[in-house]
């Protein structure tokens, strides 16, 4: 393995065309009228000669993990490294286009998704490929702050039932990670930084494709420091704003003054990181003793150490299956309630509502039928230097991340949800209902609402312990 760091970045733009419909069950589904900011994949690619590994941070809401998988693939031919070698992380905002295989739709509409999705996985290719044309010698520097944007969403009512809110006193993780690659004279090539919280400050009214605050943070960033920024989605299942959903149609405001906050606090932990230079011994001015100072000395020595990566796939299994019975009178009851609204005239959400119901029903009988279904999880570990990144393809909660950051050896560790696709929410076994998930429950909460991701039924409880076992064992393999 060489001892010398290469690091190129490169960004382009992926925004979609007007008319295509956002990723939304209920809400943040009606079609994009407006770009309202950029959506763009930024891709950093970093190498030892021998080795490359390549991050690239995207504005989308997520892609299903066979496509991206598949993906990953052309990306890792394109730059000659392996597909464990390639990450994909998305920021998660709910201001950007669904992709085909989301929902049943109209003929036209899946055809519009379809020619998207050509087109963003060419420019993830093309990106990652000039990432890699752009290589220069580099160091790797990484520190840590704290920004409070994000507040606890899962509250409860007085009956003790879980609903989506706000909860001030209850605990998040305020950690803004943020790795700093500079060229060998301390000048910014890109700035990474991570933070987990939900990108809907750019609500449901606002029919925009938007980056949302992490778009507005990078913006801040690289205003300040130069080079590009890639905004990494931590560990944001169960964080969402300070603010809440955007309730306006014009969003901006709030967006702009969300990404200001946390794009201060990256600027202000990477001026502390000084890749080129070192504090010296302590040194006389001249003939004056008795006044010492601490010259700033140049970094010698190797900028590589270690350069890998590694990923496995854990499968994760369902809990119980209905009677075949159950399951075809839940799917006639969907069936029906989609028909009823129809006829009515029901307002588009509560249409959306009924057609994911009618899918995910569909899914259900066909898992019944079929037996024992499982759900694979992707999860990844790069190491750089004494830098870990561990990427899960989960919704993950932000108590998932503090567990593999307390059980990682490294120096500093960013943990990552949506990474490499999004496969379902994964709640903790005590985030799950006192008397368990029920199939015929309408769950207020998100991250149990497990129709969503079209999942038959929930995923046992243990099911986010197995994860952190593994993920932890993938950071140790790297160790």
């Amino acid at each position: 393995m060489s001892n010398r760091l290469f690091a190129g970045a490169a960004r382009v733009v992926i925004n979609p065309p007007l008319g295509i419909k956002r990723p939304g069950i209920r809400i943040f589904r009606d079609p994009i009228q407006a770009i309202e900011s950029d959506l763009t994949a930024t891709a950093v690619v970093l190498s030892n000669g021998p080795s490359s590994v390549a991050l690239i941070a995207v504005d989308l809401l997520f892609m299903s993990m066979p496509a991206i998988t598949a993906l990953r693939g052309r990306i890792a031919d394109a730059l000659g490294t392996p597909r464990s070698h390639v990450l994909v992380n998305f920021s998660h905002t709910h201001g950007g286009p669904t992709f085909p295989d989301f929902i049943d739709d109209t003929p036209e509409q899946i055809d519009l998704q379809r020619r998207y999705q050509t087109l963003v996985e060419e420019r993830f290719v093309a990106v990652a490929v000039e990432a890699q044309k752009r290589l220069q010698p580099a160091r790797i520097g990484a520190g840590r702050g704290e920004c409070h944007i994000g507040i606890y969403r899962r509250a409860k009512t007085e009956a003790g039932r879980d609903v989506l809110g706000e909860v001030p006193e209850a605990p998040i993780d305020p950690s803004v990670g943020v790795i700093r690659v500079d060229d060998l004279e301390g000048q910014p090539i890109a700035t990474l930084f991570s933070y987990g919280c939900h990108p809907v400050t750019v609500g449901p009214r606002a029919l925009v494709a938007s980056s949302d605050f992490p778009g507005a943070a990078r913006r801040v960033v690289e205003t300040s420091l130069g080079g590009l920024s890639l905004f990494l989605q931590a560990c944001a299942g169960n964080i969402n704003p300070v603010w809440g959903l955007g309730y306006e149609v014009d969003c901006r405001d709030t967006k702009n003054r969300t990404g200001m906050m946390l794009g201060g606090e990256v600027i202000q932990v990477a001026a502390q990181i000084r890749t080129h230079v070192r504090r010296g011994p302590k040194t006389p001015i001249g003939p004056i003793a008795n006044i010492l100072l601490w010259p700033w000395v140049p970094v010698a020595g190797d900028t590589c150490s270690h350069l890998s990566a590694a990923e496995e796939v854990v499968q994760l299994e369902l809990g119980p299956l209905p009677s075949l019975e159950h399951a075809l009178a839940i799917q006639e009851k969907w069936n029906r309630k989609w028909s009823d609204d129809l006829a009515r005239g029901a307002r588009d959400w509560d249409l959306n509502y009924s057609a994911r119901f009618v899918h995910w029903s569909r899914k259900l009988v066909q898992a019944v039928k079929d037996g024992h279904p499982t759900l694979d999880v992707v999860i990844q570990g790069i190491r750089v230097n004494d830098i870990a990144i561990c990427g899960i393809g989960v919704e993950s909660f932000f108590e998932t991340g503090l567990a593999l950051k307390a059980r990682s050896g490294f120096a500093h560790t960013e943990v990552l949800g949506y990474t490499n696709g999004c496969a379902a929410y994964l709640p903790r076994a005590e985030d799950y209902p006192p008397g368990g998930w029920d199939i015929d429950e309408q769950y207020a909460v998100p991250d149990l609402f497990f129709q969503s991701y079209s999942l038959p039924v929930a995923l046992r409880t243990d099911s986010e312990q197995r994860v952190v076992t593994r993920a932890a064992a993938v950071l140790q393999r790297l160790a």
